[in-house]
């Protein structure tokens, strides 16, 4: 996956399919991803973020109130 695409995604945004890959097979994993994954954020625990929206990989990014950069930034 591109830092690009990283970067734009909230850092609080986790699926359960996002702890079965990292480095370059991060990139598969992403390709992989149906419309039936399902997401939460860590600051609610919650399948809703802090702004009451839901949480999703298309909707998690800088252009959100409650958006948390990466720690690599």
């Amino acid at each position: 996956m591109s830092e690009l695409t990283t970067s734009m995604r909230c850092n609080c945004l986790r699926s359960k399919s996002a702890y079965g890959a990292f480095g370059e097979d991060l990139e598969h994993l992403e390709s992989t991803m149906g419309a039936t994954t399902t997401f939460w954020c860590l600051k609610t625990m919650g399948k809703a973020g802090p702004d009451e929206h839901y949480v999703h990989k298309s909707l998690c990014n800088q252009g959100r109130a409650c958006y948390e950069t990466s720690e690599q930034e």
